[in-house]
């Protein structure tokens, strides 16, 4: 894959993804056998932990929206600073519900094979 659509196939993950909980394009986009190296807490492996993801972020948080910060790729690697934002309306990773506003931001590198997001490293901000 080109650079460009190695960072497409990121973007589509978190603008089209994530905020409409599309369990069906996660498989389209995701190796079955990813290898998450920062996985959430009581996250499955491969594939469908990030299924697991998409769900209770979805869940959590249904006006959950990703502004795109930074995407920069090279070879096999795509780096993505995103912001996080919604309202946590239900429980999320073991976490009651607080029904405050959320702005979350991360730093996430992906290893891309195969047309398929195959690992991923992720580095989150814990003040908010």
């Amino acid at each position: 894959m080109t650079l460009d659509a190695n960072k497409a196939l990121v973007r589509r993950l978190f603008e089209e993804v994530f905020p409409a909980g599309d369990l069906t394009a996660v498989r389209d986009l995701v190796a079955e056998d990813i290898v998450d190296h920062d996985p959430m807490p009581g996250q499955p492996a491969g594939v469908a932990g990030i299924e697991f993801v998409v769900s209770t972020l979805h869940t959590a948080q249904p006006n959950l929206r990703f502004t795109v910060d930074d995407l920069v790729a090279e070879a096999d690697r795509v780096a993505i600073r995103w912001t996080l934002r919604g309202t946590n309306t239900g429980p999320m990773f073991g976490q009651p519900p607080s029904g405050e506003p959320v702005e979350q931001t991360a730093i996430v590198i992906f290893r891309i094979a195969d047309e398929k997001i195959a690992e991923r490293w992720a580095a989150f901000s814990l003040l908010g």
